[in-house]
């Protein structure tokens, strides 16, 4: 596979998550009280929407041969300090939200050429390539909202 169709296909894969994603909170997942660990369905979306825009950012300077994206913190504090800034949103303008976070980590990562380049490196040095990003979001995305129906099934 070529390295635009290897490109195109990550793409493509990551958008079906998140067209999945979205028709899951606007369905199901927006009046749930299902929990998973101590994160409520909003609480996944708020995470969601972070780790979104950092990842664009990231792809947006591997684009233009800038270095990685650091994140400030671990994923925790990260998504607790994001979380409480966004406490008072509806459900409806945090899924508003994120799905601008998605346009933009759509366009950024049709403007990154390299798949290995490094984008994002995390508190503890280690580097994610805009390929690993881009395999673990669509991964991660699904993983949640499973955890979510699963959660809600058993209740």
């Amino acid at each position: 596979m070529t390295e635009a169709a290897s490109k195109s296909a990550l793409i493509a894969d990551l958008d079906r998550a998140a067209q999945e994603t979205f028709a899951y909170f606007e369905s199901a997942g927006r009046t749930t009280d299902a929990r998973v660990d101590r994160w409520h369905a909003r609480d996944v979306l708020q995470h969601f929407i972070y780790f979104h825009d950092a990842t664009a950012w990231g792809m947006q300077s591997a684009a233009q041969g800038g270095p990685p994206w650091l994140l400030p913190a671990d994923a925790d504090t990260i998504n607790e300090v994001w979380r409480r800034l966004h406490a008072h949103e509806s459900v409806e303008e945090l899924l508003g939200q994120l799905r601008q976070a998605h346009a933009r980590l759509m366009r950024a990562a049709r403007e990154v050429t390299d798949l290995e380049a490094p984008c994002l490196k995390n508190a503890r040095g280690e580097v994610a390539t805009v390929r690993q990003r881009l395999e673990r979001i669509a991964k991660h995305w699904r993983e949640h909202v499973q955890e979510l129906q699963t959660a809600a099934a058993a209740r």
